[in-house]
């Protein structure tokens, strides 16, 4: 039986990938094993797969503030012994990372191992970890005209980023029923990945009111407790009957599928999935994202024509640009058409094909090395 240890917890957008594509692999007879961070969020994502092996280990964000330093260096060399233990114990064909600060130490330890290394990439511009590891990598997944510094073409392959087995689109009225919400009314999804966004969600509250007066109902994540952190909220904000807002949600495709219009962070991740949806979105992106890669990623679906883009600084045109394009059907319709043409083919399956083939290859090298030292005996 094949084995793949699987580096991908942090974010929901680095952890859904990885789970999508333990689901193909173990479809195919693999045994997978996932590494996540301790975050709550990883938890709450992971724990509905209880045909899943997973394990947390140490990692922090990299930040060259002196105490920050510090406790990312501490974590990473904890992060690293533990991922050599865990590989000596799993055995893994191939250790795969999806970025982030899990990543590193998994694939680092994995090379030293002698495991096959497979990393996913998926912004426009390549991470911090995807940089520091591609050297050592046996392939790179990229998205469709990213390119690394080095010369390494023969173990780059484009691809998109996988999404999970029930990450489908749904019929718009059944999934607004499924949610409770009014089948005929238009609707506005705001969220800003996994672990919420603070600016979204105060525009969130501060617009409630004039967006239901609008006729328009609102569903928000707000992230793990923010809302009831929030002491200046309006009285009544959560009770009102066209505003909804949520900590968490495990069932995006259902939340995208009955939006009209998404207002989000620009998460490759979060991209792929409003694509696969087909939610028009305005994008706001996080602006301390590394190397300003949600800022490339959203200007790469505004080409394409998916949605429209706002900086965190434009947040006051922000009620004035759903109001309009919410009430544009005609223009909704193109944007959903683009989206169409967005949607990454079957990725899943093709990055887990290139794995095998990887492993593959490997084993009948060994094979033959084994039978060229059984004839010289």
């Amino acid at each position: 039986m094949n084995r793949a240890l699987i580096a991908c917890g942090g974010t929901g957008g680095h952890l859904s990938p990885g789970i999508a594509l333990a689901q193909e692999l173990m479809s195919r007879g693999w045994r997978c094993q996932l590494l996540i961070s301790s975050k709550k969020v990883d938890t709450r994502l992971v724990e509905k797969y209880t045909d899943f092996e997973y394990e947390t280990i140490s990692g922090s964000g990299l930040t060259f503030r002196p105490l920050g330093f510090l406790r990312f260096i501490r974590d990473f060399v904890k992060g690293y012994r533990s991922c050599l233990k865990k590989i000596d114990l799993f055995k893994p064909d191939v250790v795969i990372g999806f970025g982030g600060f899990i990543s590193a130490p998994s694939l680092l330890a994995g090379a030293r191992k002698g495991a096959k290394i497979a990393i996913h990439e998926a912004n426009r511009v390549p991470g911090r970890a995807t940089r520091l590891t591609s050297r050592i990598a046996d392939r790179i997944y990229l998205p469709e005209g990213v390119h690394l510094k080095e010369k390494q073409s023969d173990r780059v392959r484009s691809a998109g980023i996988p999404l999970r087995s029930e990450f489908n689109q749904k019929e718009k009225s059944a999934a607004r029923k499924s949610l409770g919400l009014e089948v005929d009314r238009k609707t506005l999804l705001v969220f800003g990945g996994s672990q919420g966004a603070r600016s979204l969600t105060d525009w969130s509250i501060e617009h409630a009111n004039q967006l239901e007066q609008g006729d328009i109902q609102l569903i928000c994540l707000s992230g793990l407790g923010y809302v009831k952190e929030r002491k200046d909220a309006p009285n009544g904000c959560q009770a009102k009957q066209l505003a909804r807002f949520l900590d968490f949600s495990d069932d995006m495709s259902t939340l995208l599928s009955a939006a009209d219009l998404v207002v989000s962070r620009a998460g490759a991740g979060s991209l792929a999935e409003i694509a696969r949806c087909g939610a028009p979105a305005v994008l706001i992106p996080y602006p301390f994202a590394a190397d300003d890669h949600q800022v490339h990623n959203a200007e790469r679906f505004e080409e394409q024509g998916g949605g429209v883009r706002l900086s965190d600084k434009q947040l006051d045109r922000l009620y004035e640009t759903v109001d309009r394009l919410i009430a544009d059907d005609e223009q909704l319709e193109i944007m959903r058409d683009r989206l169409r043409s967005m949607d990454a083919s079957n990725s899943r399956a093709e990055i887990a094909d290139d794995i095998e083939a990887l492993v593959s290859n490997t084993k009948s090298v060994g094979l033959e090395l084994g039978n060229e030292e059984n004839a010289l005996r």
